[in-house]
């Protein structure tokens, strides 16, 4: 249920690949995109230093980093209890 609320939120684009030019049917299913979605939070958690130094070294893409931020809190707020 966790993958499909990600994919309601907008945010499967950031897990996985959704859709492919070409493609008929979808990649992933949402329990792939629920399982990978907590692996990239984690992720996220893990590496936090060194994105940080990412986003200080290139100041013009923070906007880009921004709206990986929000698609990570989106994703963590699916699975808080």
């Amino acid at each position: 249920m966790s993958g499909e609320k990600i994919t309601n939120k907008g945010v499967a684009k950031y897990v996985g690949r959704v859709r492919e030019p070409g493609r008929k049917y979808r990649r992933h299913s949402n329990f792939y995109i629920g399982i990978h979605g907590y692996e990239w939070t984690e992720s996220l958690t893990f590496f936090a230093e060194q994105t940080a130094q990412l986003m200080s070294l290139s100041p013009h893409k923070l906007p880009y980093y921004q709206r990986g931020r929000r698609a990570e809190n989106l994703i963590k707020s699916t699975f808080a209890l």
